[in-house]
């Protein structure tokens, strides 16, 4: 029998995998379908055609609402519509379908809704894994970026502490390569001191007691120094709760450490500065009378006298205490500078021969002066007290020879240097730099360094206050003062005083002592403490001085409204209870204009100085002095004109 179009057509949809179908395009219900409906999902042939939500029912309910707004949108708009959704077969299965509907209408409203499903299940299941893989890998790559290029220190280590995966900054921070580091364990690299801690730690993450933990620890790194890192450290476990790995991320903070150690030993010399300097103040009082007495009676002692050589030694521990006062005093920055315009080449120069005979022959002296070098403000005693101090140490820590430099230059501290340098200011400085190729020191040492009384000498070999007074003279003056060494390696000390634009150094002028030492003027003295007033009183008296004595100010005051006679020169301590000597000074110039003034006292405070420096005019007699000391003063004041 000859077949027509219409069998051909039958039979290649019938050979076809996929549904022709059509529905009504109000209801959306089949009105026909082909045989492979029943084979591709397993449905009934009936089913399609016999239940009016048979197509909505079957769409996969996270799919469903998305096709049937496509299809409300395809009527409305009378155009044809392509997409893919998921159907639940009779079996429970989920299959993907891709739905081409062709919507054929008269006068703008759909007459006829017809078209073709195809199971594009294997295809979307390709997508998705492909689509998966897609992710993954953008995953990984987005993690090893991260990881590699995190600016912080990032590993995995194995639960024996072996590198496992480590970062590019942490080998850069530790010095060493990726290959190198997994060749070891972060126990081989961590300072001695704080395996113990990191051991405890990591036990108690085994064993589920914490999860993490966080410290400060020091790692090792490739060239040796430590470094200076916060740690925090994570177990990794598997879907089923096995321990895997740590995760560490490893922050260096060995430059916050460096600048909070330099704050909390800024605030402790502080502290301790305020101490010096109070114990100095009430040792000074101490030891006016102790030195005082003692040179009062040595004057009526004859050579032979038995006990005149006890009385000597008693006198030589007196200005020997004296001397260490005035460290303490120069530590707490609270001794009185004569400062003035200093080149530092000049002083340093005029020091040479001193110091060769100081530090011997086994020792080279080279001195590198930097030309033109800018002038500072400073006291040149104590600049020169500073290099003595300093060659005096190296010369201690050189037993064998070596050498000792002195360099100077001009030096300009930008913001990120002082940002090293919290002690340190900006500006332009001149530099001054002893160096010594000695012993060097190790960082316990260099964290007491201006301690005072902080010695690494054998007993008896130093008191423990030379580095102590440099300090103490360098920030009075302004400036800073920072240590470089290494055990063996030497110590370099560079210190940096402000520039100063202050005129320059005036001509020396020829002082010539007094004719006498002794006098007949009279002289109020005002002293609170009753000892040191009256050996002071005795002092003077035993000259041909007439003195007349008060406790405090306001005793003073009184007196002299009874005297008739001329008082000649006020000599007042600073530091009294309810009216300082400069009050009184400026309460008995009004009425006493040519009324000479000498200040004197154990501890400055800023009532006749201001930072350390003695006012323009001020007169100043530092406790303890000697009896030729305080008659020389006198009569230096009573002589000017």
């Amino acid at each position: 029998m000859a077949t027509g179009p219409g069998d051909i057509y039958r039979d290649l949809v019938e050979s076809l995998d996929a549904i022709f179908w059509e529905a009504d395009p109000e209801t959306l219900q089949f009105t026909s379908v082909s045989p492979k409906a029943g084979a591709l999902l397993g449905y009934p042939h009936s089913a399609w055609t016999s239940n009016p939500t048979f197509r909505t029912d079957i769409i996969h309910r996270e799919d469903r609402q998305r096709a049937l707004d496509g299809w409300a949108r395809s009527l409305k708009r009378c155009e044809d519509h392509r997409f893919d959704y998921r159907v639940i077969t009779a079996d429970g299965r989920t299959r993907w379908i891709r739905d081409t509907a062709r919507v054929k209408c008269e006068g703008g409203q759909p007459k006829r809704l017809y078209g073709v499903m195809i199971d594009v299940t294997a295809s979307q299941e390709q997508q998705q894994r492909e689509a998966h893989y897609r992710t993954l890998v953008e995953s990984q790559n987005a993690f090893a970026s991260t990881f590699d290029e995190a600016p912080i220190g990032i590993a995995h280590t194995s639960l024996e502490g072996r590198w496992l995966r480590v970062n590019r900054h942490l080998c850069e921070l530790l010095g060493y390569t990726a290959e190198e580091l997994m060749a070891t364990s972060f126990m081989a690299i961590t300072h001695p001191d704080d395996v113990e801690e990191d051991t405890r730690a990591l036990s108690q993450v085994l064993a589920g007691a914490i999860r993490k933990y966080r410290r400060a620890k020091r790692y090792r790194h490739k060239d040796g120094h430590f470094v200076s890192a916060k740690l925090t450290a994570v177990l990794h476990r598997d879907t089923a709760g096995a321990p895997q790995y740590l995760i560490s991320t490893i922050e260096d903070v060995t430059d916050r450490v460096w600048m909070e150690g330099q704050l909390r030993q800024g605030q402790k010399m502080e502290a301790v500065g305020r101490l010096a300097g109070g114990i100095a103040h009430d040792f000074n009082n101490l030891l006016t009378v102790i030195i005082g007495y003692s040179e009062l009676v040595l004057l009526q002692l004859d050579a032979e006298t038995p006990v005149r050589r006890d009385l000597e030694e008693i006198h030589h521990a007196g200005t020997s205490a004296a001397a260490l006062t005035r460290q303490l005093l120069a530590f707490s920055r609270k001794q009185v500078l004569e400062p003035q315009t200093l080149d530092l080449n000049v002083v340093a120069s005029r020091m040479n021969d001193l110091l060769r005979r100081l530090i011997g022959e086994d020792i080279e002296l080279a001195m590198r002066l930097a030309t033109p070098l800018d002038r500072v403000w400073a006291d040149p005693g104590q600049i020169e007290q500073i290099i003595l101090n300093l060659a005096l140490n190296a010369r201690d820590a050189m037993p064998q020879g070596g050498s000792l430099t002195i360099e100077t230059a001009n030096a300009d501290l930008d913001a990120d240097w002082v940002a090293q340098h919290p002690d340190a200011s900006e500006g332009r400085h001149v530099m001054l730099v002893i160096s010594d190729t000695g012993v060097g020191m190790d960082d316990t040492v260099q964290a007491h360094l201006f301690e005072p009384f902080f010695t690494t000498k054998e007993r008896g070999k130093g008191t423990g206050l030379g580095l102590a007074t440099v300090y103490g003279i360098v920030k009075q003056s302004g400036g800073s003062i920072f240590v470089y060494s290494e055990p063996e390696h030497g110590t370099t000390f560079k210190i940096f005083l402000p520039r100063t634009e202050q005129a320059g150094e005036p001509p020396d002028v020829p002082r010539t002592a007094p004719q006498s030492v002794g006098g007949t003027e009279t002289i109020l003295l005002v002293e609170d403490q009753p000892e040191v007033r009256a050996v002071t009183r005795n002092m003077m008296a035993r000259h041909g001085y007439t003195v007349l004595e008060a406790a405090n100010g306001d005793e003073a005051l009184s007196i002299l409204e009874k005297h008739e006679g001329e008082v000649h020169l006020l000599l007042t301590d600073v530091v009294m209870p309810t009216m300082s000597g400069r009050s009184l000074a400026e309460q008995l110039a009004t009425g006493r204009p040519h009324l000479r003034v000498l200040y004197m006292s154990g501890y400055t405070d800023d009532t006749i100085v201001r930072h350390g420096v003695l006012e323009a005019g001020m007169a100043f007699i530092q406790k303890p002095f000697t009896l030729s000391m305080l008659l020389q003063k006198l009569r230096s004041l009573l002589d000017a004109r």
